[in-house]
């Protein structure tokens, strides 16, 4: 309650409109607080998800030069030998 004893003199001045201004205000921080934390969740999401895509581009490129070198199946190895 002690919010409206700080808004009656406020609003016993200036009038209606700034009661409309002050509750927009207040719901507006509160809203760039709720997207502040959304935004670092999704960059944190987004760090996990790009280390997972340097993992998985390290064990393609791994992938890649054991079928270049013909090491991936033994069969061929033998017969490259």
């Amino acid at each position: 309650m002690e919010i409206f004893d700080q808004l009656t003199p406020f609003v016993e001045n200036i009038g209606f409109p700034a009661l409309i201004f002050a509750i927009w205000y207040i719901y507006h921080q509160a809203q760039v607080k709720a997207f502040e934390k959304i935004i670092q969740n999704n960059f944190e999401i987004l760090k996990d998800l790009l280390e997972t895509n340097q993992y998985h581009a390290a064990l393609l490129s791994r992938i890649e030069s054991k079928i270049d070198n013909n090491l991936w199946c033994p069969l061929l190895k033998k017969e490259v030998q």
